[in-house]
């Protein structure tokens, strides 16, 4: 059963890289992408034109497909089509570690889409193939997905930030959320050891079984509202309102992005930027702000701009050490 999925898998993944690559490939470069004989590539183009009737052929010793005579089932518009090849970089940005279900994805959707995105699409995908594995994380990952569609409570096994020992909670997943400043995913859930709904990074979870018992997603939950005061992904504490004073030098990279839907930007006449949110007063936050150094000052409220002013003596006393 294992080594049919395997050929069928293979089968598709041919079909998918012939129809993203319009030169073709040789019978050596897919033997040795696939890791098998030339052999099991020749059954592999049998199966594909005799059962599939998929329109193959051999171009002086490059295997092509004739897209001509085939009909992709979905159409993309250009900017539809250039933002599944902008998702695709963006993904891999992210993570740095190769994905197979990303790849399969990615490359799925390459195979619609207008040439030559379909084929820098596929390069991305295959670009990816070199990058390290985190098998444990994927698996993690996979069974936190199945949890949460399918509303199981699961048992891990997670190491928080300030704990020296990993401990056994039992939560129920509500949400999965990316996080590119960590380049992590956090999994937002009800804890029963907390009481509450918290955030768990994902990379921090070492085991994880399911209960085998069900649970209801509250109806008034909304992950877009409930991360809506965050600058990330950690929410905590109430909102605020906080003043920034951006240089002239940044005042144009600050005014010219979104990074918060609550912003307000107001440009002053000595060219400086003040930024105004209505935000979380978090790390994350903290960290971005303090990532701006001399060019950014605290205007309020009073207790960040004192958390700035002691982080900056602190990072003075470092570079004063002989």
């Amino acid at each position: 059963m294992q080594d049919r999925l395997k050929k069928a898998e293979r089968v598709i993944k041919i079909w998918v890289m012939l129809h993203n690559n319009p030169n073709g490939y040789t019978i050596k470069e897919l033997t040795e992408k696939f890791d098998v004989d030339s052999r099991t590539i020749y059954r592999d183009f049998e199966v594909l034109d005799q059962d599939l009737k998929v329109p193959i052929y051999d171009d002086k010793k490059r295997w092509k497909l004739d897209v001509k005579r085939m009909l992709p089932p979905v159409r993309f518009t250009l900017p539809e089509a250039l933002n599944i090849f902008l998702a695709s970089r963006l993904m891999v940005s992210y993570d740095k570690h190769y994905n197979p279900n990303m790849d399969a994805t990615f490359s799925k959707l390459a195979s619609i889409l207008p040439q030559p995105l379909g084929e820098q699409v596929q390069r991305t995908v295959d670009w990816m193939q070199s990058l390290p594995r985190k098998e444990k994380q994927l698996q993690v990952l996979t069974e936190l997905a199945e949890a949460w569609t399918s509303l199981h409570s699961v048992k891990i096994t997670y190491r928080s930030l300030e704990s020296e020992k990993a401990a056994e909670r039992i939560i129920e997943p509500y949400f999965i959320q990316p996080a590119a400043a960590g380049h992590s995913s956090y999994v937002i859930a009800y804890c029963h050891r907390a009481k509450e709904v918290r955030t768990f990074k994902i990379e921090r979870i070492e085991n994880i079984q399911s209960t085998g018992d069900t649970y209801l997603v509250p109806s008034d939950f909304d992950a877009n509202k409930y991360l809506g005061s965050a600058w990330g992904v950690v929410v905590g504490g109430e909102t605020k309102t906080i003043r920034l004073k951006f240089t002239p030098i940044i005042g144009r990279i600050i005014s010219e992005t979104v990074w918060h839907p609550s912003q307000e930007i107001k440009m002053q006449k000595d060219g400086t930027v003040i930024m105004t949110l209505q935000i979380m007063d978090t790390v994350e936050l903290f960290s971005w702000i303090m990532g701006w150094g001399e060019n950014v000052e605290v205007l309020e409220p009073r207790g960040l701009r004192a958390d700035a002013l002691r982080t900056a003596k602190a990072i003075q006393k470092i570079y004063q050490r002989k």
